[in-house]
């Protein structure tokens, strides 16, 4: 809960600073996500939001959130999500932007499996706070003034053996 008050915090400042400062933008996307993190592995819908400043005039620095997993069988259940900052290299054209990214992030799962032998079952839990790299590439494309489409492929890889592909649709707005 106090990660969520953080990130709305956080983003709220962004907003609320967007009119003063140049080149700021929020994000909102999905993503089809393939995920793998001690032993559990998934294919699931993800979600992310973010606010990002242009540093540079190739530049963007991003800080966000990722919503990675809500993972749940007969088995056992897992959670998983992700407070990231990155920096963006863009290429402009007419159309759009190109842009990669490399950031860190840390990602904090939660596992709950059924473990024990025979008639003895019992459920283990386990909590992580990992650390992440982040690389990806993608487009975003004009759709209005201050509108543009998202279209990303994200890889995440860090401790523990976890690592996750996403590929992510999503919505910039540019507030100036």
């Amino acid at each position: 809960m106090k990660r969520l008050v953080w990130i709305v915090g956080v983003v709220f400042l962004g907003f609320s600073q967007a009119y003063a400062a140049p080149k700021n933008y929020g994000l909102v996307t999905i993503a089809y996500n393939d995920f793998d993190t001690s032993g559990v592995n998934d294919k699931e819908f993800a979600y992310s939001a973010a606010f990002g400043k242009q540093i540079h005039k190739q530049w963007y620095a991003e800080l966000g959130y990722l919503n990675l997993f809500d993972f749940s069988n007969d088995y056992g259940e897992a959670t998983g999500d992700a407070l990231y900052l990155s920096l963006l290299g863009k290429a402009s054209g007419a159309t759009g932007e190109l842009f990669y990214k490399v950031g860190v992030a840390k990602v904090d799962v939660d596992i709950a499996m059924q473990c024990g032998d025979g008639d003895a079952s019992t459920v283990c839990s386990q909590q992580n706070s990992l650390a992440a790299g982040i690389v990806g590439l993608g487009y975003d494309y004009y759709v209005g003034l201050r509108a543009m489409v998202r279209i990303e492929y994200t890889h995440m890889s860090g401790e523990d053996s976890f690592s996750t592909n996403m590929f992510n649709i999503g919505f910039r707005y540019n507030f100036n």
